[in-house]
């Protein structure tokens, strides 16, 4: 039996700020940001992880989980990833300057637009 989805070749890894100490209105903000930027994917024909949407709102429903931990499983999945994609304000996030640089490090190309990536990125 052959599968009727189509075979994602390339995905992407979305970074970007999650926590904001201002509270959770502007981490649900964060969070739709990178929903928007997952569904911006899909629209070109990307696959994606995002760890905003892995893990929403996580913060409050296993409060007693470090932070550590979801940086160390969000790195795991970038290994895998094709491209990395650099939301808004990645500037001010410690998880994301960690995923930058470990992109970086394991030659995986960093974009900072979906328009950027869609133009270089062969599918």
């Amino acid at each position: 039996m052959t599968s009727r989805l189509p075979r994602v070749v390339k995905i992407v890894f979305i970074a970007g700020p999650y926590g904001d100490s201002s509270g959770y209105l502007n981490i649900d903000r964060n969070i739709a940001r990178a929903r928007e930027a997952a569904a911006a994917l899909a629209e070109e024909g990307y696959g994606y992880y995002c760890p905003h949407l892995n893990s929403v709102h996580f913060e409050v429903i296993v409060d007693d989980v470090p932070v550590g931990f979801w940086y160390a499983m969000d790195l795991r999945f970038l290994e895998n990833a094709d491209a990395i994609l650099m939301l808004e304000g990645w500037e001010s996030s410690e998880g994301a300057c960690q995923e930058r640089i470990a992109a970086l490090d394991l030659g995986i190309p960093v974009y900072y637009s979906v328009p950027e990536l869609a133009a270089d990125l062969e599918r």
